[in-house]
C-alpha cells in the first residue's frame, strides 16, 4: 500500500473501520482548520495523519466504555474513537470554546448521538456536572508534560476498574506512585511523526 495514504497502518490492524466516516471527519477538520487553527497541518493529508494518529493507540488497546477524552482539543482521539466503536457512551472535556464548537458540530455531522462534549477545566467540572464523577472506564491524555498530576486529574472520573490510556511520545514512563502500568505499547509508524506508546495505567 503506498506510504501517502494515511489510513494504511489503521487499515492493516482493523479493515473493518469506517473509512469514509474518518475522512469525512478529516474533511471537515480541514475545513474549519482554514480558518480557525484547530490543528497543526494545512494540508488534507496532514489533518487525515492526525486523526489516523489518534485514533492508532485504541487499535493497539481497545478501550472500554464509558470513554472519557480529557483536552479533547478538536475532538482527537474523541472522535475517531466514536466513529470506530458506534453508538457507545464517548465523552470530552475542552476549555476552548471554538474547539468545543467543531466537536458538537462534528458529532452531529457524522451522526454521533453518544457523544457528548463539556466545555471547561476537568478539574472544575466535577463541581459542575457531579455525574461524571466515578464514570468512566476509560479516561485518556495526551500531550501531556507532567504525567504525574495529569494522571490525578483524571482519578476522580474512573470507574472502580476503569484505567486511564496516557498517550506518549519517544520518553521513557516516569515513575508514577499511586498507578499500576498494565501494559505499555509501542506504535507502529506513521510518515511524519516520531515514536509513538500508550500506556495503559489503574489506580492502586
Amino acid at each position: 500500500m503506498a506510504a501517502t495514504d494515511p489510513w494504511a497502518a489503521l487499515r492493516d490492524l482493523r479493515p473493518d473501520l469506517p473509512w469514509a466516516a474518518l475522512a469525512r471527519l478529516a474533511q471537515e477538520l480541514h475545513r474549519w482548520n482554514r480558518a480557525i487553527r484547530l490543528v497543526g497541518p494545512r494540508t488534507l493529508e496532514g489533518v487525515a495523519l492526525q486523526v489516523a494518529d489518534a485514533l492508532l493507540p485504541f487499535l493497539l488497546e481497545p478501550p472500554a466504555f464509558p470513554f472519557l477524552d480529557i483536552g479533547t482539543g478538536a475532538g482527537l482521539p474523541l472522535l475517531p474513537v466514536a466513529l470506530a466503536h458506534p453508538g457507545q457512551p464517548c465523552a470530552g472535556i475542552e476549555p476552548r470554546s471554538r474547539r468545543v464548537a467543531f466537536v458538537r458540530h462534528a458529532a452531529r455531522l457524522l451522526g454521533l448521538p453518544r457523544v457528548s462534549v463539556y466545555e471547561g477545566r476537568a478539574p472544575d467540572l466535577l463541581a459542575e456536572a457531579p455525574e461524571l464523577e466515578g464514570a468512566f472506564r476509560t479516561v485518556t491524555l495526551r500531550a501531556v508534560t507532567q504525567p504525574g498530576p495529569a494522571l490525578e486529574l483524571a482519578r476522580p472520573f474512573l470507574t472502580p476498574d476503569g484505567c486511564v490510556f496516557l498517550l506518549l511520545g519517544a520518553e521513557p514512563l516516569p515513575d508514577l506512585p499511586g498507578w499500576a502500568l498494565r501494559r505499555h505499547r509501542a506504535c507502529p509508524p506513521l510518515p511524519g511523526f516520531g515514536p509513538r506508546a500508550v500506556a495503559v495505567l489503574s489506580p492502586r
